[in-house]
């Protein structure tokens, strides 16, 4: 796989740190895997079958990409959107790779070609949200239990991405509370209904709003909370007052984003220049009319604050 992915992989925590003790072989998880359904034993078989799938996936999703570039690159056009679409359904979200390729320069003005380049950078948008490894520095459980929401709470996610917050919002604040899940991406409220749906929650409800305007209704809201999204908005100050619009009478505004680092220091998350500190968000904050009301300090790598009317 090439560099640029086995780097994110490693810098977002989806791949082992080299320096980590070399895996099983494949036929040795193999054996295991047969051993452990023979046993009869499905714990052991789901951690064998998470490990051999850790193994051979990117080896699959590799040979199928390289298919679709090998048939795009001798003209077969319908083979190589078979195993294209293919490559990106099974998890291939090298959105780069696809639409730098050279093999496919013939193909990138297609609306299908397009439309597997966005897949797949929604795929892999999705699978950094989600990673496993998230939760060592984004301590969501702590979160929830520091923001403590109330049944019958009436919450806007803005920014709500995967759901990652809105889902264990939605079962805090119970059937008579609602969550507001907003997002500029469709695909991504997409999925976040897909969730709701599978996990029954009928208090969810989406809006798609725009990128300098979280479109929330006129004071709707008992808690707007934002993670890890401010950092993408360029004119803070008016997103600010907007969300301000959005809050009901002594209800409050949570944010949670990154505390300002240099590459060197941590090599993922948002680029140095749209990094911001809290003290540059309270300033801003304020020419919208809003304070800190409560300050949380247990995140190591986000600060996270919590804004009400002044």
């Amino acid at each position: 796989m090439r560099l640029r992915v086995l780097n994110l992989l490693l810098c977002t925590g989806l791949l082992g740190m080299a320096a980590e003790p070399a895996p099983p072989a494949i036929a040795t998880l193999h054996s295991r895997m047969e051993e452990a359904r023979k046993a009869g034993d499905p714990v052991k078989l789901l951690a064998v079958a998470e490990a051999l799938n850790e193994r051979v996936e990117p080896i699959h999703l590799e040979a199928l990409f390289n298919l679709a570039a090998a048939n795009a690159k001798l003209g077969n056009r319908p083979e190589a959107y078979a195993w294209l679409q293919r490559a990106v359904d099974a998890g291939f979200w090298d959105v780069d790779a696809i639409r730098e390729g050279e093999a496919f320069k013939d193909l990138r003005g297609e609306p299908r070609f397009k439309a597997l380049a966005r897949l797949a950078w929604t795929k892999g948008y999705l699978a950094m949200l989600e990673r496993k490894e998230r939760a060592a520095f984004q301590k969501p459980d702590q979160i929830m239990a520091s923001l403590a929401f109330k049944p019958g709470e009436r919450v806007a996610d803005v920014g709500a991405g995967s759901g990652y917050f809105t889902i264990p919002i939605a079962k805090a604040v119970g059937p008579t509370g609602t969550v507001l899940a907003v997002d500029i991406n469709p695909d991504m409220l997409d999925y976040v209904d897909k969730r709701a749906q599978a996990e029954k929650l009928a208090n969810i409800k989406l809006l798609r709003s725009r990128p300098e305007d979280p479109m929330l209704p006129p004071g709707g809201a008992d808690t707007i909370l934002l993670v890890d999204v401010l950092h993408y908005v360029k004119d803070r100050t008016p997103f600010a007052a907007k969300l301000k619009a959005g809050l009901a009478p002594g209800g409050r505004i949570v944010v949670i984003d990154y505390i300002p680092k240099p590459m060197s220091e941590r090599p993922w998350g948002p680029s140095v220049d749209q990094q911001f500190s809290r003290a540059t968000m309270d300033r801003e904050m304020a020419a919208a009319g809003l304070k800190p009301v409560r300050v949380f300090e247990y995140l190591t790598e986000q600060w996270f604050a919590v804004y009400g009317a002044e």
